[in-house]
């Protein structure tokens, strides 16, 4: 029983630190206004010919990359924290079950 328990507990701790440190690994959505060198190359062109400048003309719009495996990756994430969520308050009740007795 003993062994069990590291276990679950190790399980719990590596599961848990892998999502709180997924979190971190942003850099691929932060830079989403990033101009390329064709939209600065028309951008200086417009400006040295005297054009009215607004910046939604040098800023791409935002591509939909959503498919059939990101939509399984998100129903597969929404299911695993739903199991964790339900797993761990189950494992707390069992926790203050055991300390009351």
């Amino acid at each position: 029983m003993n062994n069990i328990s590291k276990g679950v507990g190790v399980l719990f701790a590596i599961f848990f630190l892998s999502l709180y440190l997924s979190k971190y690994n942003t850099d691929y959505y932060e830079n989403k206004k990033v101009l390329t060198d064709k939209a600065i190359s028309q951008y200086e062109k417009d400006l040295k010919e005297g054009k009215y400048i607004q910046s939604k003309n040098y800023i791409e719009e935002e591509k939909n990359y959503n498919n059939k495996a990101s939509n399984i990756g998100k129903k597969a994430s929404k299911f695993i924290e739903i199991v964790f969520r339900k797993g761990l308050k189950y494992a707390m009740k069992y926790l203050k079950y055991l300390e009351s007795s």
